[in-house]
């Protein structure tokens, strides 16, 4: 019994970690993606000054912002997920009852953990085989294109935890409403 509590204990210690790692690594790709986004708006107004004026455009700010901007949503779209910030049209699911709408969070949780995890997946699979045949960008300035490409998996696979995230917490939230007796089950 005693040792039953001990390993509770620990993976409970276990999960908090995790979670705390994964916000605080959530947080840290939002900052990125931030910074990249004020770059890219500086370099291009900046290129589009010296471009029209001087006659001297900067020839790598299309190149580096057109991959920033493959960059912000994958680095963003988990934080935006976790304050469940997304936009939603939710003028039919707001009428729903509160046991219905934790089912349909629960399953659209868990069909987007399903699509992150395929993305990540395959994403993953192209970048280590473009990483493995030292595949270029095919633009002005040649950049191994993993490294573009590592956007996709990284932030797909914090968005397929994030989802697991939510779809446990809409379980979770389902679980201690029955409980207290306020809607039967789903």
């Amino acid at each position: 019994h005693q040792n039953s509590k001990r390993v509770g204990r620990s993976m409970g210690w276990l999960v908090r970690k995790l979670s705390s790692t994964l916000d605080s690594l959530t947080v840290l790709f939002a900052l990125i993606a931030s910074l990249l986004l004020a770059f890219s708006v500086l370099a291009v107004c900046v290129d589009v000054v010296l471009r029209y004026f001087f006659n001297r455009p900067i020839g790598w700010v299309l190149q580096v912002t057109e991959y920033i901007l493959l960059y912000i949503p994958f680095l963003a779209a988990t934080w935006v997920l976790r304050e469940e910030a997304h936009v939603k049209v939710d003028l039919l699911v707001n009428r729903l009852s509160p046991r219905i709408q934790l089912f349909l969070n629960f399953v659209t949780s868990i069909i987007g953990a399903l699509v992150m995890l395929a993305l990540s997946y395959y994403g993953l699979q192209v970048t280590v085989d473009f990483y493995i045949r030292n595949v270029p960008t095919l633009e002005y300035y040649k950049i191994p294109e993993w490294i573009v490409l590592l956007a996709i998996p990284m932030g797909s696979s914090l968005m397929f935890i994030q989802f697991l995230r939510r779809a446990y917490k809409s379980f979770k939230v389902r679980g201690s409403l029955r409980k207290k007796g306020e809607y039967p089950h789903f």
